[in-house]
C-alpha cells in the first residue's frame, strides 16, 4: 500500500472536526439509524423526520419565533433518538443476560446474577456526557469508538486473569467475537503503523498483578461485538469484590477525581498524590480481603482499618494542601483577589469539601484503640 492510499484511508476512517453539540447530535442520529436498519424500521418513522410547519415571513419578530420553535423541535427530535438508542440497548441487554446465564452454567467455577446487573444499559445524560467530554475522541473514533459499554454485564470467576478465556471460548459458540478497538499509546493517543494506518487490536484489558489499579483494584475488562452490537464484559472473583469495588468507587475514587483541578500545580499534585497513597492502604486490604471472602466463602469480614500513623499523616497532608493555596492567594495583591478571605473563595470551599467527604472514609474505618 503507498503513503498515499494509506492517508487516504485514515482520512475516510477520521471525520473532519465538527460544533461540539452538532458532533454529538449527529454521533446518536447516526447510531440510532444504524440501529434501525438492523431492526428493519422504515426511514418514514417519525423518530428519523419530524414534519415541519411552514414558516410564513411577516416580520422579523414573527421570524425568529419560529426560527426558535424549529431549533427546539430539532433537539427534542435528537433526544427523542437517544431514547430510541437507548430502549433498542435494553433489548439487546435482555438476549445478552440470557446468553450470559447459559454460559455460566456450562463453567462449573463461574456465575451470573441478574439482580447484580440492573444497570445494563447507559442512560442517554450519561451518553450524551461522556460525548461532550471526549469531543475530540470523538472525532477520530466515531460514536461507537467512544461509546463502547451501552450494554455491559457483570460476571465471576475465581482468578479471572486465567479464567476468563473459559468464558471467551463459550461466548464465541453462541455468536459473539472479541470486539477490536484502537491501539492506544500510554498517553491515550492511536498508534499508527508504518503506513499512517491505525493499529486495531483485540478489546481485552487483564488489570491483574503488576497492571493493577493503584487502589489494589483488578478486573478483566472486555468488550465482545454482535451483528454489529458492542457488548461489554466486567468480569470480578466474585459478589463481594464487586460490594467492595462500588463502596470504593462513591466513597474514594470519586472523591479523588474532584481534585483533577488542582494537580496542575505541582506541589498540589504531590501532596495528593501523597494522600492518595495512604487511602489506597486501606483499599488494598479492603479488595484483598474480599477477594478471599469469594475464593473461600467465608462469610464474616476481618476488621480493617487505617493506621493511627496513616490518620495522622493524612491530616498532616490536608493541612499542607490548603496552606499551599492560601499562601498562592497571599501572594496576590488585595486589588486581584477574588474575596478578603481565604477561606470565602471557591479554592477552600472545594478542598474543604473534598478533606471532609474523605474524613469520612477515616470515620468509617478509624483505627482501633
Amino acid at each position: 500500500m503507498t503513503r498515499l492510499k494509506a492517508i487516504d484511508r485514515l482520512n475516510k476512517r477520521v471525520p473532519p472536526m465538527k460544533p461540539k453539540v452538532e458532533n454529538i447530535a449527529n454521533g446518536i442520529t447516526n447510531a440510532v439509524k444504524k440501529a434501525r436498519k438492523r431492526i428493519g424500521g422504515g426511514a418514514s418513522s417519525k423518530l428519523e423526520r419530524s414534519p415541519e410547519s411552514d414558516v410564513l415571513v411577516r416580520s422579523n419578530a414573527k421570524t425568529s419565533t419560529a426560527q426558535r420553535k424549529a431549533e427546539g423541535k430539532k433537539v427534542d427530535t435528537k433526544t427523542r433518538l437517544g431514547d430510541f438508542l437507548v430502549s433498542q440497548n435494553r433489548i439487546l441487554a435482555e438476549k445478552y443476560m440470557d446468553d450470559l446465564e447459559r454460559v455460566a452454567q456450562l463453567i462449573p467455577e463461574a456465575s451470573f446474577y441478574r439482580e447484580l446487573n440492573t444497570t445494563n444499559t447507559k442512560e442517554l445524560p450519561s451518553i450524551l456526557d461522556k460525548l461532550g467530554k471526549r469531543t475530540e475522541q470523538y472525532s477520530e473514533r466515531g460514536y461507537s469508538g467512544v461509546i463502547r459499554d451501552g450494554v455491559r454485564a457483570t460476571m465471576f470467576i475465581p482468578e479471572a486473569d486465567k479464567n476468563y478465556v473459559k468464558i471467551v471460548k463459550e461466548m464465541q459458540k453462541k455468536g459473539y467475537k472479541i470486539a477490536k478497538t484502537f491501539a492506544e499509546d500510554s498517553k491515550g493517543n492511536i498508534i499508527l503503523d508504518k503506513n499512517g494506518v491505525p493499529k486495531m487490536v483485540d478489546d481485552i484489558d487483564v488489570r491483574f498483578g503488576d497492571n493493577a489499579v493503584r487502589s489494589g483494584y483488578e478486573d478483566v475488562q472486555m468488550r465482545f461485538e454482535k451483528n454489529g452490537n458492542l457488548y461489554e464484559l466486567l468480569i470480578l472473583p466474585g459478589p463481594n469484590y464487586l460490594a467492595t469495588k462500588n463502596k470504593e468507587h462513591e466513597l474514594v475514587y470519586e472523591n479523588f477525581r474532584k481534585y483533577d483541578t488542582f494537580v496542575k500545580d505541582d506541589g498540589a499534585k504531590e501532596i495528593i498524590k501523597a494522600i492518595k497513597k495512604e487511602y489506597h492502604k486501606l483499599t488494598r486490604a479492603l479488595y484483598t480481603e474480599a477477594k478471599h471472602r469469594d475464593v473461600s466463602g467465608a462469610n464474616k469480614s476481618e476488621q480493617i482499618t487505617f493506621t493511627q500513623e496513616s490518620v495522622d499523616t493524612v491530616d498532616k497532608l490536608f493541612k499542607s494542601l490548603k496552606t499551599l493555596f492560601l499562601g498562592k492567594f497571599n501572594a496576590q495583591p488585595p486589588s486581584k483577589r477574588s474575596k478578603p478571605s481565604f477561606k470565602q473563595t471557591k479554592t477552600y470551599e472545594n478542598l474543604d469539601a473534598v478533606e471532609q467527604k474523605l474524613r469520612k472514609v477515616i470515620d468509617l474505618y478509624s483505627p482501633v484503640d
